[in-house]
């Protein structure tokens, strides 16, 4: 009986350790914001609405996190320029891309924003009273991501209502990718 259990274990051994991994190799690049990939989409939106300025590779901390970070900063009229990385997922590119995006215009929301106490009852921005923004970006040779920056114009007087930009990765030599290409920035009435 012993001999049988020997001859089983070995025969499983044998069986199961002779199976090879194929590598994967992703041959086609994609472009995403790097804040949606680690934040949830908000309530009816296919993107996420931050009111925060978010961390690179991480989720927007709301309050103090677990490991002692404080929260991160509000976005408010004050907060002047705001950097968002755009991530190329896939193999380098050995020359600079440049990559275009777009505002979507008329975007409202109206719900909870994690972190904001109240809900956001939150009207379309407009370029150039309550932000610039270029419409393009670089994402250097042989990197994996590039900066997206928004200027937040300050009226030296608080907000009546928050303003909420849309922004939207457009497609061209790297497309986006179809469940990160969107962003939703609030900037808070404060």
């Amino acid at each position: 009986m012993k001999k049988i259990y020997i001859v089983l274990i070995a025969l499983a051994t044998v069986l199961t350790s002779c199976i090879k991994n194929e590598d994967i190799v992703v041959t086609n690049s994609v472009l995403e914001f790097d804040a949606a990939s680690y934040n949830a989409k908000a309530l009816n939106k296919n993107y996420p609405v931050l009111n925060r300025v978010p961390g690179y590779g991480r989720q927007v901390f709301t309050a103090t996190s677990i490991g002692g970070l404080p929260a991160d900063p509000n976005i408010t009229r004050a907060s002047g320029t705001i950097t968002f990385r755009v991530n190329l997922v896939g193999p380098h590119v050995s020359t600079a891309t440049e990559v275009k995006y777009r505002v979507v215009p008329g975007e409202t929301y109206a719900g909870s924003i994690a972190g904001l106490a109240t809900a956001a009852d939150a009207e379309a921005a407009v370029q150039g009273t309550d932000y610039t923004t270029s419409g393009t970006l670089t994402i250097p040779a042989n990197s994996s991501f590039g900066l997206l920056t928004i200027n937040i114009v300050n009226p030296g007087v608080a907000l009546a209502k928050e303003k909420l930009i849309v922004l939207e990765l457009s497609p061209g030599s790297i497309n986006p990718n179809p469940n990160y290409f969107r962003i939703g920035v609030v900037i808070n009435k404060g």
